[in-house]
């Protein structure tokens, strides 16, 4: 089911797809994928010989990602990496500026132009990025911020003070496999990803009969600020007279 090509882009065209060389009437496409042929009728993959990444499924070129960074103007330059969380693969953003940012209104800003699982998970803002002694990117000093910024979330456990607080927290805690979760715990520094958070507005919808945008999520990725989102008319949340919030106690 291969396509003759890329529409109206002639050079990629001739880039990207290549008479085959097992039979020149036919064509073969240069997917971006490494092989090696181990043995007759054995190919094994080696890597990608571009940038792309496969994350939950799907192939994301970080330069994408990068390039929307960018347009923010604050951010003078972005590097976006995979990075393992919990053997999961999730993508990292680095950014270089010198002002102090929301993470919360660059998710917004990014949902605009990129599809919800190619927003990353995390976000490192730094003045400058560190450099080899040959004076290249230093990727390993990079990826070695992410794990030391895990210590920066805020750990101070607060528990639901109401029933809608207490199902989200309830859904929260199923869907990233993490107790106990405070209300002020931001669901991206936690673990959550683009992937998960569809998976929490599926439940949201399905047991509290609301449907929450992907973009308001952006706006507050924490149950205290998505309840008061909800609880607003605009989403005509009612909640039960008789509801009593179930008492959940942790060892601290």
């Amino acid at each position: 089911a291969l396509a003759s090509g890329y529409h109206n882009q002639s050079e990629m065209t001739q880039e990207k797809f290549k008479p085959s060389f097992l039979d020149e009437t036919k064509t073969l496409f240069r997917t971006g994928d490494l092989g090696k042929q181990t043995a007759p009728g054995i190919i094994e993959f080696m890597g990608r010989k571009d940038d792309q990444v496969k994350v939950n499924g799907y192939r994301i070129d970080p330069g994408e990602i990068e390039y929307q960074l960018t347009r923010y103007a604050p951010i003078e330059r972005a590097i976006v990496l995979p990075v393992q969380v919990n053997n999961q693969t999730q993508l990292s953003a680095y950014c270089q500026t010198d002002k102090t940012l929301e993470i919360a209104e660059i998710r917004e800003l990014l949902a605009k132009f990129l599809p919800v699982y190619m927003i990353p998970s995390y976000f490192i803002f730094l003045k400058q990025f560190p450099l080899t002694r040959h004076g290249k990117l230093d990727l390993h000093s990079l990826r070695e911020l992410r794990e030391t910024g895990k210590s920066l979330v805020n750990s101070n456990y607060v528990a639901p003070r109401n029933y809608l607080e207490s199902n989200l927290v309830s859904i929260w805690e199923k869907i990233l496999s993490k107790h106990p979760i405070g209300i002020f715990d931001n669901f991206f520094e936690i673990g959550g990803h683009s992937l998960l958070l569809s998976r929490v507005v599926t439940r949201v919808h399905k047991e509290l009969n609301v449907s929450v945008k992907l973009a308001d999520f952006f706006k507050v990725p924490t149950i205290a600020g998505l309840a008061t989102l909800i609880s607003q008319t605009q989403y005509n949340y009612q909640e039960p007279i008789s509801a009593i919030p179930p008492q959940k106690s942790y060892p601290m």
